[in-house]
Order: C-alpha cells, then structure tokens, then sequence
C-alpha cells in the first residue's frame, strides 16, 4: 500500500486540514499525469512534452494553479536552459482571466507605453519599456532584440505590469521565458583562423638514374682495381650531372656523350668502370668551379 493510498484510508476527521488539503494536490497530481500519459504521444501537445509524461504533467498542474485549461498549459511554457518559465503571453492570459484591464498607449519598435488595474482598482498602473532601458542593461545587442525589437518591447512590459497588478496570480509562475532567455549568454562566435602558410625554398631535385637501374654494392676488395665497376654513387652523380650540367634528357644521347669521351662504346651506364666515373665527375666539378661535392666517391 503505497502512501497516497494510506492517506486515503483514513478518516477524513482524523486528517488535518492542511494534510487533507495535500492529499487533494496528490489526487490531482495523479490525475494530471494519467491525461498526460494520454496526450504526449499525440501532435497536439509541443516537442517539449513529446513521451514526457511527467513534464507534462507539471506543466498542467502549474497551470491549473492560474485557471488555465489543461491544453491551454502545455502551450503555456517554454524551456530555457532546463528550466520552465511562462511566457509573456500567458503572463496576459492569467491578468485577462482574472477580470484585469489591460491598455497599452504606445507601441513602437523604440517604445512600449502599457498600463492595467484590477477591476476593484480605481487606479491605473502604468509601465514604460524603451529601447535605452534596453541598452543600458545590455539587451540592445541580443538577437531577438535585434531582430523584433518591438515585441521584446511589449513582452517585458507585459511581465513587469503583470508583477504589480496580478502578483498573487503569478507568483507561483516566476519569471517569464523572455526574461529568463535575456540573462542567458549569447553563444561566443568561434573563430576560425587560416592556417599560417610557411614559405620554404625548394630543395634542388636530383633526379634518378634514367638509363640504367644503380648497379649494387660491389665486394669490398683487397685491393682496388682499374676495372672496378662504377659505384652506386658515382652512378647517381653521373646521372644528375649528365641532365643538370650538360642538359642530356635523352639515355642515347647519355650514352653517346660517355662512348666519345671514353674512347670506347659505352652500350650501359654500368660499362663505366670506377676510375672512369672518377675522372668523370672531377671533369665536371673542375668546370663548373663548385666547391667539391664528390670527395670520398672514387
């Protein structure tokens, strides 16, 4: 037996009248939520409410507290940052219901003149929202006050007025989703910088042997010979200064050039003998007056 069920139980003489009061809340709770549950996984009620039964259960006990038709409250709320605050509107809603009289003198997008009584009240209230009120507390640059000044305007008249005429009504509510919406920060635009571009200069391109694959590492011998087969390097170096130095792009015309300047007929770069490479690679040097780069290849 749950406790609501306990408190049922007793006597109502037994039951004070604040408990007996509670005990009438708890029924109506349990009410709202049973409708709820009926309306949350329907079009009519907001995305807020969508299979939330428990929200939108308080949202119709919130509103049943201020003569608002169960429909009527779930559109009378909207979530700020978690939190379910009243609109303006339904801030009005409440005053009409009430039998308030309600009057605004001037609307326009820099000012909001309004003014409302009780309906025993022979005296007017009136509040004045202007766009340098706005300003000075800092609302002028948020982006509903940007974009619809004039019903921001209206709004915090409406809530302010709503205060001072109908405050037992609304006290329950708090403030409005206007307001509450105006003390949340606008999000921080995220800057995006271009990535730092740096310049480099371009390393010189040696290009790979283009008529003849590297010939591999000979055996390291006992004693160097004058047949020794070109090396690796020397192949590398004699490829780079054949096609930068000399502008050979051609492999016959490679060829060519080391037949004549051999002596002999030179059919693959890898008929070059060390010594030749040698030779070759200081003749190049020697001409171009470069500091030695080929020290160590013969």
């Amino acid at each position: 037996m749950t406790a609501l069920e306990q408190y049922q139980d007793r006597s109502p003489a037994l039951i004070p009248e604040a408990a007996a009061g509670l005990v009438e809340w708890a029924q109506a709770a349990q009410s709202a939520f049973q409708l709820a549950k009926g309306l949350v996984g329907t079009s009519f009620v907001p995305a807020a409410y969508k299979n939330k039964p428990d929200e939108a259960a308080a949202a119709i006990l919130a509103g049943s507290e201020v003569g608002l038709s169960p429909m009527a409250s779930l559109r009378a709320f909207d979530n700020i940052q978690g939190t379910a605050t009243p609109k303006a509107i339904t801030v009005r809603a409440v005053m009409l219901r009430l039998g308030c009289e309600i009057e605004v003198d001037e609307q326009t997008s820099v000012r909001c003149i309004m003014r409302g009584r009780r309906t025993s009240a022979a005296n007017w209230t009136t509040v004045e929202w202007t766009m340098d009120r706005a300003r000075k507390m800092g609302l002028d640059k948020k982006q509903q006050w940007t974009s619809q000044p004039g019903a921001m305007l209206v709004a915090r008249a409406t809530s302010e007025l709503g205060r001072l005429i109908a405050a037992d009504a609304l006290l329950g509510l708090g403030y409005t989703a206007e307001e509450v919406a105006d003390d949340v920060p606008e999000p921080t635009a995220k800057v995006t910088r271009a990535p730092r571009t740096v310049q480099r200069q371009p390393k010189p391109e040696i290009p790979e042997p283009e008529f003849d694959e590297p010939a591999p590492e000979p055996v390291k011998a006992t004693a160097e010979r004058a047949d020794d087969p070109i090396t690796p390097k020397q192949l590398t170096a004699l490829n780079a200064a054949l096609s930068q130095d000399l502008g050979f792009t051609e492999r016959e015309d490679k060829l060519a050039y080391l037949s004549a300047e051999l002596g002999r007929e030179i059919g693959s770069s890898k008929d070059v003998t060390k010594s030749e490479a040698g030779r070759l690679l200081d003749g190049f040097a020697a001409v171009a007056d470069a500091e030695p780069t080929l020290e160590g290849l013969q």
